[in-house]
């Protein structure tokens, strides 16, 4: 997957995002990130990990738990800072990055 391509396609929807590395493999912040849960808008920080990750494929960490939104949600150090991600499994590595968000914020549905 060509990660240049990937991170701009990521900034046309969100334009900050921002790449980094986290044990040779690239990783998106996508800070203030607004999310729509239940009628409630909000904004958090996201974490996009496309590939594995602690058993799944992909993940994608939020900076907090979203309460009433997923389960097992579990804290893991990824670049340096804290975050939650819930048990959420079936999002595949082969997708572009945009359509791997959106398959991870299902989540929240």
């Amino acid at each position: 997957m060509d990660t240049s391509k990937e991170i701009l396609a990521l900034k046309s929807i969100h334009e900050s995002a921002a790449l980094f590395t986290e044990g040779g493999n690239p990783v998106v912040l996508l800070p203030n990130f607004p999310l729509k849960v239940g009628d409630k808008d909000m904004r958090m920080d996201l974490l996009l990990h496309p590939s594995l990750h602690t058993g799944y494929v992909t993940r994608l960490f939020f900076k907090e738990r979203v309460d009433g939104k997923g389960q097992n949600w579990t804290q893991h150090q990824v670049i340096g800072r804290a975050w939650w991600a819930p048990s959420w499994q079936g999002v595949s590595a082969e997708q572009p990055w945009p359509a791997m968000l959106c398959a991870h914020l299902r989540v929240l549905i």
